[in-house]
């Protein structure tokens, strides 16, 4: 029996010194890859010995723990991003100290931007990354604003 290969997606590349292009082959097999796979299997078994029916269900559950694999990832992603932009939202209005290339900055955060879908602090009209803040005081009232 012999098994047609299955062909991969691959991205190509242009050499820019000989202005040839490579052909790079696809690093990672997905969802389509594996369905592929199984519908090669499945089409191209020796119908006097086909795939036991334990196989079959093996390979169902690898392909049912890779869809959810890929859905935690996905949703581990968007909380990850939720709470990066909820623990910068905690800063708003409080002192802060930032120290980026080298030079320190001190101000309010007056603002919490999302660009490309991370948190920016904006201090003193700047826009700084929040892993760089190295203090947090609380911006304190007066005794006469208090009252």
């Amino acid at each position: 029996m012999t098994i047609s290969p299955i062909t991969s997606t691959a991205s190509s590349a242009t050499n820019s010194l000989t202005g040839t292009a490579t052909i790079l082959p696809k690093q990672k097999l997905d969802q389509g890859d594996f369905l592929k796979l199984l519908t090669t299997q499945l089409s191209y078994q020796d119908p006097m010995n086909p795939m036991t029916d334990t196989q079959f269900i093996s390979q169902m559950a690898n392909f049912s723990s890779l869809e959810q694999m890929s859905s935690l990832s996905s949703n581990f992603e968007k909380y990850s991003s939720a709470q990066s932009v909820s623990a910068a939202q905690i800063l708003l209005g409080s002192t802060v100290t930032l120290g980026s290339d080298g030079e320190q900055v001190t101000g309010i955060v007056s603002e919490v931007r999302t660009e490309s879908g991370l948190p920016r602090l904006i201090v003193n009209g700047g826009s700084y990354d929040p892993a760089t803040v190295t203090s947090v005081q609380m911006t304190g009232t007066t005794a006469a604003s208090a009252k």
